[in-house]
């Protein structure tokens, strides 16, 4: 991974909640993040935000990575499936639609083999 769309350089919200990279590729990327107690509501299990922020991370690279271009999220419809107290989460994302002023992609985390949340997150070309 050498180029701009590989990491999450600089002061963000990516690094501050430790989300990590891991792969992206045409068609596909795929980051993990290592449970903390602040990732957490006052319930004790990983707050519903941590997911929707996942998935439109890397759709978003995914989007920007694609096309060369400059896409930012405009929807993103986030399910929860299971919920998750600690651990490690993978977030993998690919496309399911590629226009030429927007693209729509789909995440899918995991904890393990357990599927945790699905996102879809619609993204628009705004360069």
């Amino acid at each position: 991974m050498t180029n701009k769309y590989s990491n999450f350089d600089g002061d963000n919200l990516d690094n501050y909640l430790g989300h990590k990279m891991i792969e992206i590729k045409e068609n596909y990327v795929k980051s993990k993040l290592d449970i903390k107690d602040y990732h957490k509501q006052p319930m004790g299990l990983v707050h519903g935000g941590i997911y929707a922020s996942l998935s439109e991370t890397i759709c978003s690279y995914g989007a920007n990575y694609l096309d060369g271009g400059t896409y930012v999220g405009v929807n993103n419809n986030t399910d929860f499936l299971s919920s998750v107290e600690n651990g490690e989460l993978i977030c993998i994302a690919k496309p399911i639609k590629i226009g030429r002023s927007y693209q729509l992609w789909e995440s899918k985390i995991y904890q393990d083999d357990k599927l945790c949340a699905v996102s879809k997150v619609r993204l628009s070309k705004i360069k």
